[in-house]
């Protein structure tokens, strides 16, 4: 099987183990539950199918059982904490763990690429930048960013796109994209990622308000109660008009500007709960702003 450190998932890693001894040697979950101290013969098959967590001491266990020792065995801690953890700091904090020693040993891990791009706000301006912007040094292109526009930031997100792809220089020097979209894909890695791009270009719509003319951005807001059916409803129809959105900037044939949309639809306030239901006032109603 792949060495653990080609796995973003311990979960995935320790039912490959499981896995390749049973068709080996007709190992059972029984066997490896045994091999790593738990009475119960299922526990290791509930983590491996997200229903059950390993503590500290049964990450210890578990790893002895499959045979992890030295910089596996490290890399395994940080690889479970990065799963477990619901907290973005500390997930951060051993996913560069994680790059360090898969670096180290000339490993690469799966969606380094992703996390690398959507790190950084400037990344995809730049990439819908350069391209119209033929002959521009970094220096000129920091200096039509709308936001803290510095050169060395533009080199290395220039660098960035290159190594990923993303963009490539023609033989006279102008860039040009690879292909028209970018996903976030299904990578716990770049999901990661994609959430300090989110915090990014919300604090950039915050000083907006204040920094952009307002002839030149489009803010505005609504305030409504809903049910769970229809917040379901609502996400939909986000997801189509944004399927729109990008089919009309597909379409357009010339870049002026590098704009960002961003839509966010989030709760207010706590479940009112099914016990006030009836009680409710039933007048409804939404507030633009």
């Amino acid at each position: 099987m792949k060495p653990v450190m080609e796995y973003q998932n311990f979960r995935v890693f320790m039912r490959d183990f499981y896995t390749e001894r049973k068709d080996r040697s007709g190992f059972t979950w029984r066997d490896f539950a045994r091999d790593a101290g738990y009475s119960s013969p299922v526990f290791l098959k509930l983590v491996c199918d997200g229903k059950a967590n390993l503590s500290d001491v049964g990450l210890e266990r578990t790893a002895a059982a499959m045979g992890l020792t030295g910089v596996d065995l490290q890399y395994f801690r940080e690889l479970v904490a990065f799963n477990q953890s619901k907290d973005s700091a500390a997930k951060k904090h051993s996913f560069a763990a994680m790059r360090k020693m898969a670096r180290e040993n000339n490993r690469e891990i799966i969606g380094e690429d992703q996390y690398d791009y959507f790190q950084s706000w400037q990344n995809p301006v730049l990439r819908e930048m350069a391209p119209n912007m033929p002959g521009a040094t970094p220096a000129q292109m920091a200096g039509k960013l709308a936001f803290d526009g510095e050169t060395a930031n533009v080199k290395k997100s220039l660098a960035l796109l290159q190594k990923t792809g993303l963009l490539e220089k023609d033989s006279k020097g102008a860039f040009r994209q690879n292909s028209k979209a970018i996903s976030t894909g299904n990578l716990e890695v770049a999901s990661l990622s994609v959430r300090e791009m989110h915090r990014q270009m919300g604090e950039l719509a915050v000083r907006a308000l204040d920094e952009i003319p307002v002839k030149e951005r489009d803010i505005s807001g609504l305030t409504l109660g809903l049910s769970e059916e229809a917040f379901q409803r609502v996400s939909m129809e986000i997801e189509a008009f944004r399927r729109r959105i990008a089919a009309i900037a597909l379409e357009d044939s010339r870049t002026d500007k590098v704009y960002r949309l961003n839509m966010q639809l989030f709760p207010l306030t706590k479940n009112f709960g099914a016990d006030n239901r009836e009680n409710r006032n039933t007048q409804k109603g939404a507030q633009d702003e």
